[in-house]
């Protein structure tokens, strides 16, 4: 699972709504006019699986011909397998990552930037990496989609990347494991999520330049977790800076009692506390630990208390720590201003990171088919590689050489807000800088 902040319809820039073609399809379908106009159908079975279907069908339209000399052809419909956790730990993350995706289908489906419209299958994944490789079989192999989107668990991405490594699909992720654009890349997978070792930048260059020398690490023995140490010891060593690792505490997944870890940290010479981990396990270790008085007494900074879901669940628990920075509402990049917008005019508060990564995982997808002309997954593939799309965080291609997205990421500090404790963003780490230079990722493409 992933580190991140905080979480409409959406027509193109310039754009004048739903282009004449799509007009003519909602006039004559009425499924795909509900689709349009709200979230779609939602059919759910009993309880120890949910399928939800957002599209009839559930499969991939013949393609019709542009109409030039190119010989291209673009799709009339393409299906997307959207994959998050709506249940188990993860399911408040997955439930912004979802309302950011259905955005973003909303966002191609509505504008004449597109010459295809998105027909969405959604999946629970559950926090569990055999039931989202169950459901990533299910959207491909049942549903008829060349194209998988989602998977905010790192162990459940690694599942799903593996399963499409082989079979003509394309895998938008948004998961943050380093593995998943390292060692265990593949050429069908994409990462749309900004990855642990970018996260880490934003962490590791503040702390050396702003907080101090000794530093504990504080992570959930897990994918992310691992990812997340290894880039932090990677990083000091890059960069040479001053940093002494004077302990480190990795509990299992859904530990209930912080008191043993919190005690050693306590008892250490750490000045420099950095955590990070992401969900209830996050949430769980801060509050006992802001209850034991270890926040008085050392700097905290994480990877996602930045994140509204945290923030909100913090409280007064987050006032006062860092956080590498994903993703900001108030950003002036990109097309962001109208992403607000419309997650405004949608569900009434404001984006998180787990929202962005939804709404441009299905968009950067989306420009890729656009721009190759055909939803033919190996040609999309090829396009999408090196590809510059705007993204709510500004122009931001796929890298050739291991297909994550080069993010720009911030450093935070949590402050008193109205309704929920607010960001002030410090500092920037470009997206050239955040990455790890291709020679160093272990990925061969």
């Amino acid at each position: 699972m992933d580190g991140h902040d905080t979480e409409g319809s959406e027509t193109s820039p310039g754009g004048g709504g739903v282009g004449r073609r799509r007009a003519l399809r909602c006039l004559g379908g009425g499924a795909l006019a509900a689709a349009l106009g709200t979230a779609g159908c939602i059919q759910q079975t009993g309880e120890g699986g949910t399928t939800e279907t957002e599209s009839e069908g559930g499969s991939t339209a013949e393609p019709t011909t542009d109409g030039d000399d190119t010989g291209t052809s673009t799709p009339e419909s393409v299906t997307v397998g959207v994959l998050v956790p709506t249940s188990g730990p993860s399911a408040p993350l997955g439930e912004a990552q979802r309302q950011g995706a259905e955005l973003g289908v909303r966002y191609v489906n509505e504008s004449d930037e597109f010459d295809f419209t998105i027909d969405p299958v959604y999946e629970d994944t559950q926090t569990d990496p055999s039931t989202g490789l169950q459901r990533a079989q299910q959207v491909v192999e049942n549903d008829g989609a060349t194209y998988v989107a989602g998977a905010l668990e790192s162990s459940v991405a690694l599942a799903v990347a593996d399963y499409v490594s082989d079979r003509d699909v394309v895998y938008t992720s948004g998961a943050a494991t380093i593995e998943l654009t390292g060692e265990n890349c593949n050429a069908n997978t994409f990462r749309t999520e900004t990855n642990a070792a970018q996260q880490m930048a934003g962490l590791v260059d503040f702390v050396a330049e702003e907080l101090g020398t000794n530093l504990w690490l504080h992570t959930t023995d897990d994918a992310y977790g691992n990812s997340a140490v290894s880039q932090i010891e990677r990083r000091i060593e890059a960069r040479g800076f001053d940093i002494d690792v004077v302990g480190r505490t990795m509990p299992d997944k859904g530990t209930t009692n912080y008191g043993p870890q919190i005690s050693g940290i306590s008892n250490s010479e750490a000045e420099v506390l950095a955590v990070p981990d992401t969900g209830a396990d996050l949430i769980n270790f801060m509050k006992q630990a802001d209850n034991a008085g270890l926040t008085d007494e050392v700097d905290v900074i994480g990877t996602a208390i930045f994140a509204q879901v945290s923030r909100q669940a913090l409280g007064s628990a987050a006032v006062g720590a860092y956080s590498s920075t994903l993703y900001n509402h108030k950003l002036e990049t990109g097309d962001n201003r109208q992403f607000v917008e419309s997650y405004r005019d949608e569900y009434e508060g404001v984006p998180g990171s787990f929202a962005r990564v939804g709404y441009d995982m299905i968009r950067m997808t989306a420009r890729g088919i656009q721009e190759a002309g055909t939803s033919d997954p190996t040609t999309v593939r090829e396009t999408l590689a090196g590809l510059d799309v705007t993204t709510a965080l500004g122009t931001t291609p796929f890298r050739e050489c291991d297909h994550q997205a080069v993010n720009p990421v911030w450093t935070g500090q949590v402050v008193e807000g109205d309704e929920m404790p607010a960001v002030e963003l410090l500092n920037k780490v470009s997206g050239a800088e955040a990455v790890r230079p291709c020679e160093t990722t272990g990925c061969s493409i």
